[in-house]
């Protein structure tokens, strides 16, 4: 039994969870794929939207389907939105590993994929500043810092006994508020830090844990706060997941 404080009931969160486990493994291999295309396209429209743009329809349509052209005025959305989708891909793929464990390079590996800038894509240089014009205005540790915050960061992520006594739900909402007080990068922690916490949850036997646009206040409110009320918005984010694939699958069951 894991400890937990949380006003949800992860024991019934851990069966729903199970359930749909259930459901996925005895779904067609053409089901499991619209099911993750449409998580997809639910976590790319939500996490642009927390971070304050939002994307429209036709332009996850685009984006989605390679063979789609593109103006030169929404070529760089589009490679933008390309680059999240292949960012949850490798996060999915980093999460199906037998043998894994975290790094600091991980962390740059997905800023590269994120940043918009080629060379600081490349560089996978930390911030040397404290943003004055930013969408989060929670307290974010000194640049000075931010390398051997980092390497505590990894360490306490590959540490056994953590990951045995804490709920997965909790641990993963607990790395990203560390990870977020770090704010390694200017223009990507959110998304990598909201990515990475799905790699979690998936490789624990999650869905990811999608954060609606509906809920920017509270997180940022969120990550302002203390980790506890984070953790109340990543179990009731993956119940809704969870939700909404369980109907999903029922629905495809049906058709059939």
């Amino acid at each position: 039994m894991y400890a937990s404080s949380s006003t949800i009931d992860l024991d019934s969160l851990d069966s729903k969870a199970e359930h749909v486990r259930t459901l996925m493994t005895n779904a067609s291999k053409s089901q499991i794929t619209e099911l993750w295309r449409q998580l997809d396209l639910s976590a790319i429209y939500h996490d642009w939207a927390l971070d304050g743009q939002v994307i429209l329809a036709e332009e996850l349509d685009v984006a989605f389907d390679t063979r789609s052209v593109t103006d030169a005025t929404g070529l760089p959305l589009t490679m933008a939105l390309r680059s999240h989708k292949r960012a949850i891909d490798y996060a999915r793929e980093v999460a199906a590993k037998e043998v894994f464990a975290f790094s600091v390079d991980l962390f740059r590996e997905f800023h590269s994929l994120f940043a918009s800038d080629a060379e600081n894509a490349k560089s996978g240089r930390y911030r040397k500043e404290i943003p004055l014009h930013r969408s989060y205005f929670h307290e974010i540790c000194h640049p000075s810092k931010i390398g051997t915050s980092m390497r505590k960061l990894v360490s306490w992520l590959n540490d056994p006994e953590e990951a045995m006594v804490v709920h997965p739900i909790r641990w993963a909402a607990k790395f990203h508020y560390r990870f977020m007080r770090i704010f390694p990068f200017i223009e990507t922690s959110g998304k990598i830090g909201r990515t990475m916490t799905n790699l979690i949850l998936i490789r624990q036997g999650y869905l990811p844990a999608i954060i609606h646009a509906t809920e920017r206040q509270r997180y940022y409110e969120s990550i302002r706060q203390s980790p506890e009320d984070f953790v109340e918005l990543v179990a009731e984010s993956e119940l809704s997941a969870l939700e909404a694939a369980e109907k999903f699958l029922r629905r495809a069951r049906l058709a059939c």
